[in-house]
């Protein structure tokens, strides 16, 4: 008798051993997790004191992030309400992802980017209502998730003709999907796009104009591009929109999904600055650190410079969504979500609540 295949007695003994390894990491994971979530429930409240008695002014408080980050999420922390207009700042730069932070299992990124898809929505999307998903790289698997549980009609967006033929090929057949092949913005442009297998970016704007869809054909013919980036087309969201939204008859936006490392801002000034952003029931927003290009001395201002820049336009997008929207949960340099305000309102009431903010910082 010959040597037995993978589907003999040796073949089911290993697949049953990594069965039994796989649920061993899971239950030490969880048992992490439960440790971590003890240790922080014990620490909050102290660490809440903390906060507001020292204003948000205490090198005491980089040892009480985990709780308060952990907190913040849902903006449940004692005798404290986010503000945007005075804390932004502050919390865009505590709740930088250092080792410290990704070390927590509280504040793992995975865990966290897991509410942008388990985290009911309140109120609940309308089936067949409209979707908008920015950033859908090569698989769009967060709008196949929408679509199937929601019933939604989503359009995906993405800027890169490699990565758009790769969607085009793994959506091909579905239903419910129309795919565009352009990115969003705040206006309308040329930009060289870095291709990542995990994270493409924006590196470099190289034409502007109102005459840009007249010869987008041959620019896209032309070569040169740097290797490893692609020019690609962003349209603005004031031109565009309207265009992807002229069959609907409501004009009307259940979900925004932004994942575009780093457009986020300039998608939401745009929607904004045409009073678009009253249209949208749901935002959910991967946001990023911006990648600083100028001069430095060392690669640490270069850190400090990047974490700066991004810090000025995170807040000025939250400045711009409180205008129409309400944080539902979230942190800085992961994932939120924010639920038109009249909507909100009526189905979660705030009476009761202390809204105490922190005060400028430095």
């Amino acid at each position: 008798m010959g040597p037995r295949g993978p589907k003999g007695p040796k073949g089911k003994a290993a697949k049953a051993a990594r069965a039994s390894l796989l649920c061993l990491c899971l239950l030490l994971e969880a048992e992490a997790q439960a440790l971590d979530l003890g240790a922080a429930e014990t620490q909050l409240a102290p660490c809440a004191e903390l906060l507001l008695e020292r204003n948000g002014q205490s090198d005491e408080l980089m040892a009480c992030r985990v709780p308060l980050l952990g907190s913040l999420h849902n903006d449940q922390i004692p005798g404290y309400r986010y503000n945007v207009t005075e804390d932004c700042h502050f919390w865009a730069s505590y709740a930088a992802r250092d080792r410290h932070v990704e070390g927590s299992s509280i504040l793992d990124f995975t865990r966290l980017a897991a509410f942008r898809l388990n985290s009911p929505f309140i109120p609940p999307l309308q089936q067949n209502g409209t979707a908008l998903y920015i950033g859908a790289h090569r698989s769009g698997d967060d709008g196949l998730v929408f679509q199937r549980r929601h019933g939604l009609q989503m359009h995906l967006f993405e800027p890169s003709p490699t990565y758009f033929h790769m969607l085009r090929d793994s959506l091909a057949g579905a239903p419910g999907f129309i795919l565009h092949n352009y990115g969003l913005g705040s206006k309308t442009r040329r930009a060289l796009l870095r291709l990542s297998g995990t994270a493409s970016r924006i590196v470099n704007m190289t034409h502007t104009g109102a005459d840009l869809e007249d010869d987008l054909e041959d620019e896209l013919d032309e070569g040169g591009d740097p290797e490893g980036t692609e020019t690609v087309w962003i349209r603005s969201a004031a031109e565009a929109i309207p265009e992807v939204l002229a069959e609907d008859r409501t004009g009307f936006v259940e979900l925004l999904h932004v994942n575009c490392e780093g457009c986020e801002y300039d998608v939401v000034q745009g929607l904004s600055q045409t009073g678009q952003l009253f249209r949208v029931g749901q935002i959910q927003l991967a946001t990023h650190l911006l990648e600083y290009t100028g001069p430095a001395s060392d690669f640490q201002e270069a850190l400090s410079l990047s974490l700066q820049i991004s810090v000025k336009r995170y807040c000025e997008m939250h400045q711009t969504l409180s205008l129409t929207h309400d944080r539902a949960w979230g942190l800085p340099w992961v994932w939120e979500r924010w639920t038109r305000r009249d909507v909100r309102k009526a189905l979660c009431s705030r009476e009761g609540s202390i809204a105490v903010h922190l005060g400028p910082t430095t």
